[in-house]
């Protein structure tokens, strides 16, 4: 019994600060993209954000509750990867975002509420 609270202490002291958002690649990659990088939003992703009346903090709170969708997101391997996600916001939105890692820069590139229908006529 003594080994086994030894342990959970060892494990709380361990990952104790860390949410779930730190459990697989694809969440540690939007965490840093949100947290560690400008945002910068495309022309296209701009006209959408502002036509579905999408905040960019609603926009940075999808990095923090998304999750990666591989099969639609290049390599992690390349230059300059693509990352496709969906994520959650706070006040029950879901948004699919699209966007593009650069040394320091994010670039948004698509932005879409899902529980809305895209009548956006943007460029």
């Amino acid at each position: 019994m003594f080994g086994v609270i030894i342990g959970l202490i060892g494990v709380y002291l361990m990952f104790g600060g860390r949410g779930c958002n730190s459990l697989t690649p694809g969440m540690l990659k939007l965490n840093d993209l949100a947290h560690h990088t400008k945002l910068q939003y495309s022309d296209t992703a701009a006209c959408q954000m502002q036509c579905q009346q999408i905040s960019p903090d609603e926009v940075k709170e999808s990095f923090t509750y998304g999750k990666v969708d591989t099969k639609k997101s290049q390599d992690f391997h390349h230059l300059h990867p693509l990352y496709n996600f969906t994520g959650q916001t706070r006040n029950g939105r879901s948004l699919n975002v699209i966007c593009m890692e650069f040394d320091s820069i994010t670039r948004v590139i698509y932005v879409h509420d899902l529980t809305k229908n895209d009548t956006c006529r943007c460029p």
